[in-house]
């Protein structure tokens, strides 16, 4: 059945560690910047992994079928892992993007760090 199926494909793309064995962190994902938008483009990457973010600050800007945003960081804290790559099409609004740890020490344990 199809649900069989698909366990194995899900257990193949999970991290190798649960996402509890993580320090706490929290993922970004993809904000819808218009009540229609359901996909954007990442057209520029304005943060790299070590960063520290503070609400306000320009993560990327996204390119919409109608006009290119910045999206501002709503959170306080530092880049841990990019999930997208400048130029990235169709990232699906909701998409992790980026993960954020609230102690820059926690940065390492996400080098190898996939969405579950």
């Amino acid at each position: 059945p199809p649900p069989t199926a698909a366990a194995p494909a899900a257990a193949a793309a999970a991290p190798a560690a649960p996402a509890a064995s993580y320090p706490s962190h929290m993922a970004l994902q993809m904000p819808a910047l218009s009540p229609t938008m359901t996909a954007g483009n990442i057209a520029t990457l304005k943060v790299k992994v070590g960063d520290r973010i503070s609400p306000g600050d320009l993560i990327c800007d996204i390119e919409t079928d109608k006009a290119t945003i910045g999206w501002e960081s709503q959170e306080d804290g530092f880049v841990a892992a990019i999930l997208v790559k400048d130029g990235q099409t169709d990232v699906a609004v909701g998409s992790p993007c980026l993960v954020v740890v609230d102690d820059a020490s926690d940065i390492p344990a996400f080098a190898d760090y996939a969405p579950a």
